[in-house]
């Protein structure tokens, strides 16, 4: 019997109980990325060091399902109400704050927790699934990373053709996130950031429309709308704020194309936008598999002029060895790295070598996921170079961001 069978008979079962119950959807994101770059082999061992420690952190009575590659199901059988359930999800969901050791390798997981209690409302065992399915997506925007349903609409799931649709009809929407010097308080840089609202209200992450892209074969689309998109509002704010940089997110597995150098290049272009303007972002992942390749498209755009900078720098995915090689502008801090920054003595240690570690290699570095002044205060004596987080600026529609930085350039 599949286990996703196994838990309808599990809720079906504790439904027939007068006893509140919790289901808690938790589901692995980038295995699929994990298992490109280190083999599937990592990625068995991954799913199963996974398992073991959630296992572990389950009272007696808890039930675990593995119901799909990369999701799990937890029955708890007797909950004191929502507010019970979701310490069990914060719970979970706090396990793989810190990377897993796996041979050789530190990879750091990343999960979503999502959760739903029952009710005396009617509800199928599947209708119970979907519900804390739908959660765990949503978890995704949660900077706890789990979610609780509360009453969350059930909706069709998006497939690969609306992707697709959006693409062709330019539905997508691009948001922009400044970044802040911190020597000057200034504005030095924006990070574009794709995103995609359904018409009917939905918005789907890009923490799952990047993979689904990925896989399905439109990653050169999705690449090529968001450099387009990115360079015609860098292109607006040039005219009055021309040090202003813009960063653009490549992803991995289109870093080392043999075409990626000719599609920026031929959007600066259309754009007339000048090279150093252009801060390219790619994740460790990237130099996992082919870094041959990366590193011969990455240096090519170098040597045109364009920044390059390694995103999620420190989540475990590379070694330090790449940068003897690549040709890097920048490094962006991962965000599990800032987090409790200024409560985590051992964070703090960790920080401040990356920091220096730049630094003497002449690469300016970047810390992100900065929410709040205390942990801004450190990053400022440790002499990190720039911040971004919501302390500093959420992300908002391009054209609003272009219309606030030409107000704040504009003479008194």
């Amino acid at each position: 019997m599949s286990g996703y069978r196994r838990v309808l008979n599990a809720i079906d079962a504790a439904m027939q109980r007068d006893v509140q119950f919790a289901l808690l959807v938790v589901r692995l994101r980038r295995l699929r990325e994990t298992e490109l770059s280190f083999g599937h082999a990592i990625g068995e061992q991954l799913q199963r060091e996974t398992e073991m420690q959630i296992r572990d952190a389950l009272r007696p009575g808890d039930t675990l399902f593995h119901i799909g590659e990369s999701d799990f199901a937890i029955l708890l059988p007797a909950v004191r109400g929502e507010a019970h359930a979701e310490l069990a999800a914060a719970k979970i969901a706090r396990l793989f704050d810190h990377p897993i050791q796996l041979d050789r390798h530190s990879i750091l997981m990343r999960i979503t927790v999502g959760g739903v209690v029952s009710s005396p409302q009617e509800r199928t065992p599947e209708e119970m699934l979907m519900a804390a399915d739908h959660a765990c997506a949503w978890a995704i925007h949660s900077r706890h990373g789990y979610e609780m349903a509360r009453g969350i609409e059930l909706r069709p799931p998006v497939g690969h053709s609306v992707l697709a649709e959006a693409l062709r009809m330019n539905a997508l929407q691009l948001h922009l996130q400044p970044i802040q010097e911190i020597a000057t308080g200034r504005t030095v840089a924006f990070e574009a950031l794709a995103r995609w609202t359904l018409p009917d209200g939905r918005t789907v992450s890009p923490a799952d429309f990047v993979p689904m892209a990925e896989q399905s074969g439109l990653i050169g689309e999705l690449t090529v709308w968001s450099l387009h998109a990115a360079m015609r509002h860098l292109a607006a704010w040039s005219r009055f704020a021309p040090d202003v940089v813009c960063a653009i997110n490549v992803s991995p597995l289109f870093a080392a194309d043999a075409g990626f150098p000719g599609l920026v290049e031929r959007a600066m272009s259309i754009w007339n936008v000048r090279p150093q303007q252009v801060m390219l972002e790619i994740t460790e992942t990237a130099f996992a598999n082919n870094i041959s390749a990366v590193i011969e498209s990455m240096i090519v755009l170098k040597n045109k002029g364009i920044g390059i900078g390694i995103d999620d720098f420190g989540s475990g995915y590379a070694t330090f060895s790449y940068l003897k090689d690549f040709p890097v502008s920048e490094l962006k801090i991962d965000r599990v790295f800032i987090t409790d920054l200024a409560r985590d003595a051992r964070l703090r240690q960790l920080v401040a070598s990356m920091i220096d570690m730049s630094h003497r290699l002449g690469i300016h570095c970047v810390a992100e996921g900065v929410e709040d002044q205390a942990t801004l205060d450190v990053l400022t004596e440790l002499g990190c170079d720039q911040v971004q987080g919501y302390a500093i600026g959420r992300p908002a529609p391009a054209d609003e961001m272009v219309a606030a930085l030409a107000s704040s350039r504009s003479p008194a």
